[in-house]
Formats: C-alpha cells, sequence, structure tokens
C-alpha cells in the first residue's frame, strides 16, 4: 500500500520511487485476487497495440460493452491460466463496479456456450444500481437529508422545516416548489467543507492530475466548498492516491512491471479523462433474479460515512427487492464480542445487506481491518460475528 509517508523515506530520496508498506489486512491472506483495469484504456490497459494512447484512444464506452469486453477478459484469463479455472470465483468491486460487477456476473450466467469457471457469487460494495434507481437518476434529495441530518450536520430546526413545507413524497421524487428548494439550498450551504467520499475525512487537500474527485461526488453548486482526498479520522493513511501517481509513472516501475516506458496511466474518476455512456437503467431485477433462481450468493456493503453513495439509499433499494428477511437487522462485529463492524440483514436467496461503521466510499481502503473480517466471513460463507454485550460487574 502507499501513503504520504511513501514519500518521506530515504529510499523514496534515494530512487524516487515511493515506499511501499504491507497491508496487514491484505484480501489476499484468504484469496487469489485477480484485478483487472476496466475499460481500456484505464490505468495502464490499452487498444490495438496503442500503449501509450490517452483516455479516448479506445473509443466509447458503455455498460453493455464494458460488461462484454470483461467477459471476454474472464474467458481469456482462465485459458491462460487453466489452474484458476477449476477453483470458485467471486467478484467484487466498489462504486460504478456496482454496474459493472452484476452486470459481468449477468454476462457469465447467460453465456452457456462456454463454462470455463465456477462463478459462486459476487459481492459491491457503496455500488451504482443503473441510473434509474442510484447514479444518474434525477430524484429527490431525501437521502441526502437524512445521512447529513442522521450524522448531525444538519439542525433538527431546519431538518423539520424541511420536512414540513416540503413533504416526503416531493423530497423523494424530485423538488419543484421554489419554497422548498429553498430550504434545500439553506442545508446544502449550512454543510460546510467535507469529502464527498468520506464525510469525517480530515487529510489535507491534493490535486489529483486534471481531477478533482471529491468535486465529482457532490451537487455543482457547492465548488466553494473545501475539498479533500484521502481519509486519516480513524485508521486509514493520507495520501495514497499521490502517491500511487508519482510510483506507476516512474520508469523503474514500468520496467518491474514489463509495462512499455511510453504507457500512458490512466486514473479517472466518474468518466472524466474518456468517454463513457450510461446505459444501464435498473439492476434491481437482476438481484432478483440472482436471489430466487440461482445458487449465487450476493453481498451488498456499504460504509456509513459516505456521503456519495450512503448507507440510507442503499438500504432503501435492498429492502425493495422484497426478498424474505431471514435475519433482521443486527449489529456484527470483528471480534465476536464488543469490537462493533457495523450492521447487517440477511435476506433469503443468499443475499446480505451489511453496513461498516465509520468507513467512507472505498471500504477495504477506509476501514481495512473489518473489510478483511467481513470478506473472510462471506466467502467461507460463515455467520457475521455477533455482538456480545460485556459481562456487569
Amino acid at each position: 500500500m502507499l501513503s504520504e509517508e511513501s514519500l518521506k523515506t530515504d529510499l523514496y530520496k534515494a530512487t524516487g520511487v515511493p515506499t511501499l508498506w504491507r497491508n496487514e489486512n491484505a484480501w489476499t491472506k484468504v484469496a487469489n485476487v485477480l484485478i483487472y483495469d476496466s475499460p481500456a484504456p484505464v490505468g495502464f490497459s490499452y487498444c490495438n497495440n496503442n500503449t501509450g494512447g490517452d483516455g479516448y484512444s479506445c473509443g466509447n464506452w458503455d455498460d453493455t460493452r464494458t460488461a462484454r469486453a470483461a467477459h471476454v477478459f474472464m474467458k481469456n484469463w482462465m485459458k491462460a491460466f487453466p489452474a484458476f479455472a477449476s477453483l470458485d470465483l467471486y467478484l467484487s468491486g466498489e462504486s460504478y463496479a456496482g454496474v459493472y460487477i452484476p452486470m459481468l456476473a449477468r454476462e457469465i450466467l447467460n453465456d452457456k456456450t462456454d463454462p470455463t469457471y465456477k462463478l459462486r457469487g459476487f459481492a459491491v460494495g457503496d455500488g451504482c444500481v443503473g441510473s434509474d434507481v442510484l447514479c444518474g437518476q434525477k430524484s429527490g434529495p431525501w437521502f441526502n437529508i437524512q445521512f447529513f441530518h442522521g450524522h448531525g450536520q444538519v439542525s433538527d430546526k431546519l431538518y423539520t422545516e424541511i420536512i414540513t413545507v416540503c413533504g416526503i413524497q416531493q423530497l423523494q421524487r424530485g423538488v419543484t416548489d421554489k419554497s422548498c428548494q429553498k430550504l434545500v439550498d439553506q442545508m446544502d450551504q449550512a454543510l460546510g467543507g467535507y469529502y464527498g467520499y468520506s464525510l469525517y475525512d480530515e487529510c489535507k487537500h491534493v490535486k489529483l492530475g486534471a481531477v478533482e474527485p471529491a468535486q465529482s461526488m457532490m451537487r455543482l453548486d457547492q465548488s466553494n466548498r473545501q475539498q479533500w482526498l484521502g481519509g486519516a479520522l480513524n485508521d486509514y493513511p493520507c495520501g495514497g492516491i499521490g502517491a500511487m501517481e508519482v510510483f506507476f509513472n516512474h520508469s523503474l516501475v514500468k520496467k518491474a512491471l514489463n509495462i512499455p516506458d511510453e504507457a500512458y496511466f490512466l486514473l479517472s474518476d466518474n468518466g472524466v479523462g474518456f468517454n463513457y455512456s450510461i446505459t444501464e437503467r435498473n439492476l434491481m431485477p437482476f438481484y432478483q433474479h440472482v436471489a430466487q433462481d440461482t445458487q449465487l450468493r450476493v453481498l451488498v456493503y456499504n460504509g456509513d460515512t459516505d456521503p456519495g453513495i450512503n448507507s440510507f439509499v442503499s438500504q432503501n433499494w435492498t429492502v425493495a427487492l422484497g426478498l424474505e428477511e431471514v435475519e433482521a437487522w443486527r449489529p456484527w462485529t470483528l471480534d465476536g464480542k464488543q469490537t462493533m463492524g457495523g450492521y447487517v440483514t440477511r435476506y433469503a436467496g443468499g443475499l446480505d445487506f451489511l453496513t461498516i461503521r465509520g468507513s467512507g466510499h472505498m471500504v477495504p481502503e477506509y476501514k481495512p481491518a473489518a473489510a478483511f473480517s467481513f470478506i473472510s466471513n462471506w466467502l467461507e460463507d460463515k455467520d457475521y460475528p455477533k455482538y456480545t454485550a460485556p459481562t456487569r460487574r
């Protein structure tokens, strides 16, 4: 892993290569991990042998083309490394991978001609669900209001006034009344500065190339806010992305990874720097199909301090699937005692909804120990450790 400390060591000063630190909560401790850059040319991926191409060198992308390309990649990789094809396969991704991962799973399930590998389930963290549900829809600010008020960022007085004047239905479907919009705008101004991927982030501002990722997850009329990159309030280091840019753009790193020196490392957020069209409208029917008609297990997890895709809206759409609840909302822990991880609800058909206490958008980055705990239990199909109240003396 990388952090701002990677740029302060004697080794970095001597070589210019940021120092790597061991991640004690790496998922490679419980599984073989295959990471792919998608869609090309994100990261060091490329098209048509154009290793030095920019973000537009692979043409235009949409959700369907991305899913099909990922499926072709998976089949070819399994054929190239057949020893892995006999192992159970679990897909996992976060953020817009909430579209990528289920769509890849759907491509695999629909491919009846080449069952190259054994898909057993998929996990999605702080994820989108299609433009009509989450990420791209033009619904109202209801869940944002619930999130910020629930985290003590909005006064009870203003919250009550918004609910009274606007009504819940308008806040859910879209604000049309001027008096309501005025109150919502008042709330936005009163929130002050925060990082759009992690509410309690305390890292200093870092500029990521030409991209401002914190800005991209916020309302466009809030550009006067302080923008933060990284996280540090709990148990994650600052500066990882900035150090990563230095690391991957260094010629010695490229040489060690067998990557041509002219290769272009595309680090993008929300499609900035290449052409992408959102085309998948609603993956909820696919989730229902998976739960009712397949043996796949599904984990939907969400950090509960993520303003961008908050746990209120994720909880809402998983409930709206209409699956039978087999275990009601309860706390889960890292140790089976009092070390809280968050909360979990389990549904018929092998679908779990799980929250991570204190985590922002990228859960393994912001809460590595908690992430390692729940992914380990999920992969092994074990129960998430329950909370045990301390014994009174």
